[in-house]
Formats: structure tokens, C-alpha cells, sequence
């Protein structure tokens, strides 16, 4: 019954046909894809908020029609289909009714003695589906994506036939920015995820249900000694006070959230919880299991983690003669009073464990587990946290301001890549002068392939640990591995080598300095060298060197014998106002051909002694000459 108004209708049909004393027989009515099977000799089903229904339908040998033995001829056909079972009374017009919807994984044939033999059909509730193997995907990486857009889609990978029925309704609401189903089953990955997200993830029978719990049916009324037979009532102390942090990267920001408290409306599950808080008193604090952004996410996780242990402090559970519970519906309970016919109230519960057993006759017991209601929560199902391994992945795109990479990982397909990832360093970091980049920058080029580690192993949470050569781009250090270096994509090169000494060359490779490990450093440039302090400068060009300096000094730099020598093939000295040759000892101009002093005002020579000697003749010429 799918509508409000049935589900209420059939509440109330449960309390209308309830007579004092007696039990109805249970008939149920089973069909397969649309082929109905008259006759069961037993039939049980274990439905669980936490794990997947199991069921178990015995028949006898020639229940499909043709009688059947170890070939199983009818009865293998029946594998992978959809079974349909539904719960009523016998002979009960209007009878309530409850479906449970499966599939069937198993078929035998079983015989004892001189039996003609059974037919065993067994099965699970299509969350098996989800649950079938491991696997590898990613969501959000270029665009953020919404919780919904990932179940939905999770979901529809495994049950997408329409044979089986879900539904979605996150109360999370943010975009995720990067999920990974990281070597897990979809059903583990959909699980963890309602776990980290505050969802509830469970089936009911019917319809599988991801997100806020759904709209709840209109309580079942059960009083203990009537349609209850056995009745368990437990308050259990549990460590309930859980904290949780996370860190936001690109803000730089540290996420946590205050404590959280999680309502029980029922006076025992109340009483239970505040106990509980006090009893336990060492404090819990744990990583948010996600990639939170913002304190709500941590804030989310955490009432998750507290919101489940929490349904745990009051439990109820006992027998019934009513098979229409299923994990998630709500009971009244009422507990008659002794020697009278009058109940009184007793609590509100919702069931999440049941067991259903009934034979052919129609005799049936259910076995049931509850929690109190109107918490929000459920147990949480079982799940594994997978482990993320460091592993390679290519650069797709490097262009982000704050120096992060995207990166595709080698499962990834259908051009799925990562968020913006950042990149470790040896030294990252600022201090009061250098703003940003302090420290040593190498972000990774487009094609790269990289290392990739997970921050607390969480698939979600990817960082590049560093780079790697491949077989068709790495060239190694050399025979005797003498070669350390750094070189940039266009070809800028620092190399060290061991067994010479230092280069520094630019992309032309016609420019470097190369410190030979002997002594020597040389400096080449293809045309042109230019040394400077922005006031003086050095430029060699071509075959030119051009010194710009306000003064030029040379000068000795050791003993006695130290020489400064000028040469050239044309030789000038030049100074605008004043050229001064000084010596304090001797000053000598030699010249193997023609020497001219020239002066165009005048030319003095002052000496204590002037001696002016020629081989030939010494003439003195001048307008007037005077010697005095």
C-alpha cells in the first residue's frame, strides 16, 4: 500500500481485526515477474534496518507445476527474478496487507529419506545488488555535485530496471566538491556516505531510502499480551558524547562545531541518553570522515555519528503475532493491565529488526528489535572505511591561483578528474616580507605524471606527494649518476655534476656559466654579456666591451710584481676633461715609430731635471721660442 491513505487505512485495519485471544492465520501471496505460486510449506523472512532482508521459501516438489528433482529444470529458471510476497490474514475481508519485495539468488532441490524432495528458493533484498562487488568512480572533480545527484546515480547503476523501487531526499543540501567510490561495493560506498553526511540508509521492504527518514505511516497499535507475546525491554549506557574537526585548505582554516545533542521524546530513551552522558566522560574527538568545507559539514557529520549511537541507549524487542511490522514503521505499545481486559500506554517505537516465520497452515511468529521513535535516526548500517593507497595519476590542468593541480587518476574515465589538489613541498610556506610562495615552487606541468597520497587516506582528500619519470621521459643521472638537475619546460637548466663541476644554461643553450670544479668559472653568451649595478655597467658585445662608470680605478691587487697591462691594436685614452699618467716612481711612453704630444693651448714639462736627447737632430720650432 503506497498512498497516505491506505497506509493509514491498513493501521487501522490491523486494530479493527484484532480480536482478544486469537490469532489470525497468516496467508501470504507470492509471485514471481508475474507468475504467482499457489502453494509454500514454510516460509521465513529476516529484515533488517542495517543489513540486507534474507529470505528462505520452501516448496514442495511440484509446486511450479511440473514436478521437480536435482536438475532443477523449472526451478533454476527463477534465479535473478524479482519475488513479490505479500502478508495478510486468511479469511479476513479487508484484511491488512504488508509487501516485501526481493530478489531470488539461490535455487535447490533438497530430499530426506524416501521423500519426494523440496523445492528452497532463497534470497535478499535487491540492496544485494549494490552490494555485488568492488568498484572505482569519482563525482564533482571540474563541478561541484549535490549529495542527491550522487545516490541517485549510485542507485540507478544497480537497481536502474524497474523492478525495484527507491527513494532520494537528502537533508544535506551543500555541493560536494569531490566523492570517490574508492574499491568498495556501491552499496558500502552509499552507506558511508549517509554516515559522513547525516543520511538515513536503509530498506524497508518496498523501497530502498536514502535521506531524511520518509513520511511515517500511522502507528500500529500492539498491547503486550495480546498481539504481543514476549516483550524485552533494555537501557544500555553508551559512549554518546562525540566530537569531530576537519580543515579547509584553500581558506586555511581550521572546521569544528559545538557539542551536539540528540532528543528522545520516550521518558526511558531520554532517561538512558542523559545517563549515559554522564556515566561516560572521556572525551572523543575524530576526524569528520568527509571533505568538509565548512563547519555545517563537520557540524553534519557529527550529529550523524552521535544521532546513531544514540538510538542504541533504549531497545525494545519480543514476539508478535501481527506480520505487517518492517523496519522503519511505527508501534504504540500498550501493556494490558493484570486480570483486565484495559491497556495502558506504554511507549512509542520504531521497528528496525524483524523475522517473520509461517508455515502452510498459516501459523506465524515474528521475532522484533526497536528502537525509540522520533529520534531521526537509525543504526547505522554496516560499512567499511576504505584505505586510499598512494597512487599515479596524470596533471590535466595546473592553472590556479594558489599553485593546485588537477589530476586525472588511471580508473578515471569518461575525462573525470580530480578537484584542485594541492602540491607538496619541501618548503611551503610565508613570513613577513615574502607574502605567498615562500619557500621552493615546482608546481607539476599539464601531462605530468604524479604521485598522488590521500590526507588521512580519505579518497576524497587527494594531494600530489611529487612527480615521476616514466620509461619514455626519463634519461637517469648518467652512467656513474653524477648528474643532479633542475630543469624547466622550456629548458632553463641548473646541472651538478660529480664529475665535473656546476652549469646554468637558458633555453637558447648558447647562453651559460659553467664553474668547471677546477678552479674556473666561465661565462658565455651567444651575443651579448652585460654586468650592472644600475649605476655602473660592463656590456661585452659581439666584439666590443663598453664600460659605463662615473670613475674607473685599476689597480694592483698583490706584491711587487704585479702588472696591469693594456693592449690593443689601436689603443685610446680619452677623458673629456683631464687624462692623468702618474707614477710614483717612473712614467714612460714608448713608442717604436712616431710619438705625438699634442696639445691645442699649450704643453708644460715640469721636472727638477729635463734632459731631451735624439740620435739625429733636436729641433725646437715655435712663432717665438724662449730659454731661459
Amino acid at each position: 500500500m503506497s498512498s497516505t491513505n491506505n497506509q493509514i487505512s491498513n493501521a487501522q485495519a490491523i486494530a479493527s481485526s484484532s480480536v482478544f485471544g486469537t490469532s489470525h492465520l497468516t496467508l501470504l501471496k507470492i509471485v514471481v515477474e508475474g507468475t504467482q505460486i499457489e502453494h509454500y510449506l514454510h516460509f521465513e523472512l529476516r529484515q533488517s534496518a542495517t543489513e540486507h532482508h534474507s529470505f528462505a521459501l520452501i516448496l514442495s516438489h511440484d509446486s511450479l507445476g511440473n514436478a521437480q528433482n536435482h536438475q532443477l529444470e523449472d526451478a533454476q529458471k527463477l534465479l535473478g527474478k524479482r519475488i513479490l510476497i505479500t502478508f495478510t490474514y486468511k479469511n479476513i475481508p479487508d484484511s491488512p496487507s504488508r509487501d516485501f519485495v526481493g530478489v531470488i539468488t539461490e535455487v535447490g532441490f533438497t530430499t530426506q529419506e524416501s521423500s519426494l524432495g523440496n523445492i528452497v528458493i532463497t534470497g535478499k533484498s535487491p540492496t544485494i545488488l549494490l552490494d555485488s562487488a568492488a568498484h572505482l568512480q569519482s563525482f564533482g572533480g571540474k563541478q561541484p555535485v549535490s549529495l542527491k545527484t550522487i545516490a541517485d546515480t549510485i542507485i540507478k547503476e544497480g537497481l536502474d530496471n524497474g523492478k525495484y523501487k527507491s527513494r532520494v531526499e537528502p537533508t544535506y543540501t551543500g555541493n560536494i566538491s569531490y566523492a570517490c567510490q574508492y574499491d568498495e561495493t556501491h552499496y558500502n560506498f552509499l552507506a558511508r556516505i549517509a554516515e559522513a553526511y547525516g543520511e538515513q540508509f536503509f530498506y524497508d521492504g518496498k523501497i530502498l531510502h536514502f535521506g531524511k527518514l520518509p513520511t511515517p505511516e500511522k502507528p500500529i497499535n500492539l498491547i503486550v499480551g495480546r498481539e504481543i507475546n514476549h516483550l524485552s525491554v533494555f537501557m544500555k549506557a553508551r559512549h554518546v558524547k562525540r566530537n569531530m574537526c576537519g580543515y579547509n585548505s584553500s581558506t586555511h582554516e581550521k572546521l569544528t562545531t559545538g557539542s551536539t545533542q540528540i532528543s528522545h521524546k520516550s521518558s526511558l530513551a531520554k532517561a538512558a541518553y542523559e545517563l549515559s552522558e554522564k556515566t561516560f566522560q572521556t572525551p572523543s574527538l575524530r576526524i569528520a570522515p568527509l571533505k568538509a568545507s565548512t563547519n555545517k559539514d563537520v557540524e553534519a557529520a557529527q550529529k550523524s555519528t552521535s544521532g546513531s549511537l544514540s538510538v542504541n541507549v533504549f531497545t525494545t524487542s519480543g514476539t508478535t503475532t501481527v506480520p505487517f511490522l518492517y523496519p522503519g514503521c511505527l508501534v504504540e505499545m500498550d501493556v494490558r493491565k493484570p486480570d483486565s481486559t484495559e491497556s495502558s500506554y506504554f511507549t512509542k517505537l520504531m521497528i528496525i529488526e524483524i523475522t517473520h516465520t509461517t508455515d502452510a497452515l498459516g501459523n506465524y511468529i515474528g521475532n522484533f528489535k526497536a528502537i525509540g521513535a522520533d529520534t531521526g535516526y537509525l543504526p547505522t548500517p554496516a560499512f567499511e572505511i576504505p584505505n586510499a593507497e598512494d597512487q599515479t595519476a596524470t596533471v590535466i590542468e595546473n592553472k590556479d591561483p594558489q599553485g593546485r593541480v588537477q589530476v586525472s587518476f588511471d580508473w578515471q574515465m569518461n575525462g573525470n578528474t580530480s578537484e584542485w589538489i594541492r602540491v607538496m613541498s619541501p618548503d611551503a610556506g610565508s613570513s613577513e616580507q615574502v607574502g605567498k610562495n615562500r619557500g621552493f615552487v615546482a608546481i607539476p606541468e599539464k601531462g605530468d605524471q604524479v604521485m598522488v597520497a590521500f590526507v588521512h587516506g580519505h579518497p576524497d582528500r587527494p594531494y600530489v606527494k611529487g612527480g615521476l619519470f616514466h620509461g619514455k621521459i626519463g634519461g637517469g643521472g648518467g652512467s656513474d649518476n653524477n648528474i643532479k638537475s633542475l630543469t624547466s619546460k622550456s629548458g632553463h637548466t641548473v646541472q651538478l655534476n660529480d664529475g665535473g663541476g656546476i652549469t646554468v644554461k637558458d633555453k637558447t643553450g648558447g647562453n651559460h656559466v659553467v664553474i668547471d670544479g677546477n678552479n674556473k668559472i666561465t661565462v658565455t653568451s651567444s651575443k651579448t654579456v652585460h654586468l650592472t649595478n644600475n649605476k655602473a655597467s660592463i656590456t661585452l658585445e659581439d666584439d666590443e666591451i663598453t664600460i659605463f662608470a662615473d670613475k674607473i680605478t685599476l689597480a694592483k691587487s698583490g706584491g711587487e710584481s704585479s702588472k696591469i697591462e693594456i693592449k690593443g691594436l689601436d689603443t685610446t685614452l680619452f677623458g673629456k676633461t683631464e687624462v692623468k699618467v702618474q707614477s710614483d716612481t717612473k712614467a714612460q711612453l714608448n713608442s717604436k715609430g712616431t710619438t705625438d704630444i699634442i696639445a691645442t693651448a699649450g704643453l708644460t714639462t715640469d721636472a727638477t731635471t729635463t734632459t731631451m736627447k735624439s740620435k739625429a737632430i733636436t729641433a725646437i720650432q715655435g712663432a717665438m721660442v724662449n730659454i731661459n
